[in-house]
């Protein structure tokens, strides 16, 4: 994400989203009733029997209803129109929808930001600057790529080996040699700088062996690491990002430090040093006994929720802002999206 302007007195922050991680940042932070402003198109029709064209327009909205759709890649934001140019093509108090993709620019006009809503937008503009982390988990039956992203795990479909004990020995290191083919292929084209390769067994050991012995390693201009995990299923994947092994590798990573904050948070409320639902965190912000505040985004929009965090910001107690749809996120979730260590 790249910040354009933030025009304090007016409370407009104007940014350009960069990648699907932005789109995800600006969904958290955009309410009902914000202004949201960016090019648009209207089908603008010179009578009622006239089917139209689409005509290239500013518009701003006035939020009501804000909706990130992961497979098109789009942020939606749904609103009445207050705002407009061309004025032919334009019609106040209209309702239409602002399509928002990566390289496109918005400006969002807020009554206040408060210091927890600016962070998410630092976050995702140094986010954007870092290398993305890649993860393939393997063993003799399947392989499982993932992606590490600012908002969490995006996992990609399996790749079977197709290997029988059934096969005699050369069809098996014919079989074999074909699925390692594969994933290395998959390592060539994922879109991140590093790669972790991890698995049970020995297979990621073989890959590494016959991959250098082609000398496919040096074809790839990526950073491999081969670890172990227990399994090639999801809970494998998270079990590597919360190791010691790769805890270098995930420095600075949102999900990394959401891992050790939650633990935390379940380690406190044994003790009554946690507590959990906006009663609870309210309570304890008001008896100066909350340190960290753990949120989930799907909440944030929630005015009772604000009001705990301006009091939270305005004592200077730090906020911490989950992805609702992530493991962690989850995991809050069954303590009410809110709790404080």
């Amino acid at each position: 994400m790249k910040v354009i302007k933030f025009y304090e007195t007016s409370g407009s922050l104007k940014v350009r989203a960069d990648s699907m991680e932005d789109l995800w940042a600006i969904e958290r932070i955009v309410f009902e009733n914000d202004l949201v402003k960016s090019e648009s198109v209207r089908r603008f029709k010179g009578s009622e029997k006239d089917v139209g064209e689409l005509k290239e327009v500013v518009i701003r909205l006035k939020v009501e209803k804000v909706e990130l759709d992961k497979s098109a890649v789009r942020l939606r934001f749904m609103g009445k129109i207050v705002e407009g140019r061309p004025l032919e093509y334009v019609k106040l108090n209209s309702y239409h929808t602002l399509n928002i993709a990566p390289g496109d620019t918005l400006e969002i006009t807020k009554s206040a930001w408060p210091e927890y809503l600016l962070q998410v937008v630092k976050n995702a503009v140094k986010d954007s600057k870092k290398p993305k982390l890649g993860i393939i988990a393997i063993d003799d039956e399947k392989a499982l790529p993932a992606y590490l992203y600012g908002y969490g795990l995006d996992i990609k479909d399996e790749v079977y080996s197709r290997l029988s004990k059934r096969m005699s020995q050369k069809e098996f290191k014919e079989q074999q040699n074909k699925y390692f083919n594969e994933i290395i292929d998959i390592v060539g084209n994922m879109s991140t700088d590093i790669i972790v390769i991890a698995g049970p067994g020995f297979t990621k050991d073989e890959l590494k062996k016959y991959a250098e012995t082609k000398g496919l390693l040096k074809k790839i201009p990526k950073k491999l690491f081969f670890f172990k995990t227990s399994n090639v299923e999801r809970s494998g994947i998270y079990e590597l990002i919360k190791s010691d092994q790769v805890s270098e590798l995930l420095e600075g990573e949102i999900i990394r430090k959401e891992f050790k904050l939650m633990g935390e948070f379940l380690e406190g409320l044994s003790s009554g040093k946690s507590k959990s639902g906006i009663e609870a965190v309210k309570k304890a912000i008001e008896d100066y006994d909350a340190r960290v505040i753990l949120v989930n985004d799907s909440v944030l929009s929630k005015g009772e929720v604000r009001e705990i965090l301006n009091v939270a910001e305005k004592n200077r107690i730090k906020i911490e802002i989950f992805n609702a749809n992530d493991e962690i996120g989850r995991q809050l979730h069954s303590f009410k999206d809110i709790g404080c260590i």
